[in-house]
């Protein structure tokens, strides 16, 4: 039965992988930029009014704290470039060594923040294996601005500015990328695992696809089996009585009673594979096997052919022992598909069909017809599909199949079917 399956996800939605649209990822990095801005003049405005009021301090010059504010505004403008290089923090941290040389003061420290910033961005989309030279060298520069300011605004102590430079650099740049690392490596995860489930997704949706095909392969080679027999049968049996109608009424009463019990044979089977597919209980319930060729056999007779039935069996146990259920309807299908074409290509030649059980490693059918006593009409023609049906049907139980020309210009189908479990092999008594 083919099942109706649904697909995992809709035909027009796109898959996400977690990344945001040149559009959207353009006005994030303005409104970061932004808010980098407006929060770094307040704290500007907020330090300088502290310092303002310490009475041990001095006053902040107007002109540091004009130039503080212009190199927090060139930092926030360089957060706006690309951050596939850290191009943003590089130039961040690099900006405000120009500070030490125009404006040295208190208020340095302020240019922390757009570094803090960008090390944080920069953590987001860089992978730490190539971020970690480009935090090392943000690191030197923040630390030697530090440093140069500290030197420019007259302390002597230089070991000790030099070991605040260097704790500062650690804190602005190292301490932003931890918490930017650990989320990039989760996004990282949930993209892996989506793209995952997606595979696999893929992966379920083709073996589907592939179960649904041979389904409809099987289907297709039921449907060829059962119609082409029967109705094959119905045409011979046709043509027989338009020639007896005249000169044989009663031959031809009893070939229209042949064509209705052709005809309500296709139609059980038609409406048993019918009920299969609805997953209901079939009108034929008789299994195809090698005990039913029999009657295969003289349902082929009834059209008229001359069909002989060799049986030769074991020397002991049953017909087609160790040859399964699916191995034994093969074996039936293809003596079926080959009366078919015995009667479609060569009408009313003598035909044999053989099914030799006793070798005891394989069952092999084999079904023969005579050269033609006629030729076959013009319309005789086949899909091309009944020998490859049996060709797949014995490759499906791992058998072997080779139908061709016979040496009396007849045509001779082969079929060998591996046993299940082997059978002894025992002598034929006497």
């Amino acid at each position: 039965m083919i099942p109706r399956l649904r697909s995992p996800r809709s035909a027009g939605a796109a898959p996400y992988h977690g990344r945001v649209a040149p559009a959207e990822r353009s006005f994030s990095a303005v409104s970061v930029a932004a808010g980098t801005v407006v929060v770094a003049l307040g704290v500007l405005g907020v330090v300088a009014a502290l310092i303002a009021a310490d009475p041990s301090e001095q006053d902040v010059p107007t002109s540091t704290s004009w130039w503080t504010a212009a190199v927090l505004a060139l930092q926030a403008a360089a957060l706006l470039l690309p951050r596939l290089h850290g191009a943003p923090l590089l130039v961040a941290s690099a900006l405000p060594m120009a500070l030490p040389l125009t404006a040295p003061g208190s208020l340095f420290s302020v240019t922390a923040l757009p570094v803090v910033v960008g090390a944080f961005l920069s953590g987001m989309q860089i992978p730490f294996r190539r971020l970690r030279w480009i935090a090392a060298a943000s690191g030197v520069l923040v630390m030697a601005g530090q440093l140069g300011n500290a030197v420019a605004s007259g302390r002597t102590d230089y070991a000790g500015a030099g070991l605040e430079a260097l704790l500062q650099a650690v804190l602005v740049v190292g301490l932003p990328l931890l918490p930017a690392t650990a989320i990039r490596a989760q996004r990282a995860a949930r993209r892996a695992q989506q793209e995952t489930l997606e595979a696999v997704a893929r992966q379920r949706d083709a073996q589907i696809g592939e179960a649904i095909a041979l389904e409809r392969a099987a289907m297709a080679r039921e449907l060829h089996d059962i119609a082409a027999h029967h109705l094959s049968g119905i045409s011979v049996m046709a043509s027989a009585l338009e020639r007896q109608i005249g000169s044989d009424p009663d031959g031809a009463r009893a070939g229209a009673a042949a064509v209705r019990a052709q005809s309500r044979a296709v139609l059980d089977d038609l409406r048993r594979l019918v009920g299969l597919l609805r997953d209901a209980d079939g009108a034929d319930d008789v299994v195809k096997t090698l005990a039913t060729v029999p009657a295969l056999v003289d349902a082929a007779s009834v059209t008229g052919a001359d069909v002989v039935l060799d049986i030769r069996r074991p020397p002991t146990g049953a017909l087609g022992e160790g040859i399964g259920p699916l191995a034994q309807l093969a074996a039936y299908r293809m003596v079926q598909e080959s009366l078919t074409n015995a009667a479609r290509y060569a009408p009313h030649a003598p035909c044999t069909v053989t099914i030799d059980d006793q070798d005891p490693a394989l069952l092999r059918v084999t079904v023969r017809n005579a050269r033609p006593l006629e030729r076959a009409a013009a319309s005789a023609s086949g899909s091309g599909f009944g020998i490859l049906g049996m060709r797949e049907r014995a490759a499906l139980i791992g058998g072997s199949f080779d139908a061709g020309p016979a040496g009396d210009g007849g045509w001779e189908a082969r079929m060998s079917i591996p046993r299940e479990r082997v059978r002894p092999d025992r002598k034929q008594t006497p």
